[in-house]
């Protein structure tokens, strides 16, 4: 699921940095040749820690929008 976010004090609804911790359940296969590929994946959790607006570069009134 993504979330979109909103930044009240300038107004920035399309670039931020989100900072977050993701715990994953991935399927990798790798070639005799040494080259792997990541066939299957599934987030088991994620947590977002900070999210940053990247016009004003603060973080205390970015929100999450529905």
């Amino acid at each position: 699921m993504t979330t979109s976010y909103r930044c009240r004090h300038c107004g920035n609804k399309t670039r931020f940095d989100v900072y977050d911790v993701v715990r994953r359940r991935r399927f990798e296969h790798a070639t005799l040749g040494g080259d792997v590929e990541v066939e299957e994946e599934q987030v088991l959790d994620r947590t977002v820690e900070r999210v940053v607006c990247r016009w004003c570069e603060r973080d205390d009134g970015v929100e999450a929008q529905a």
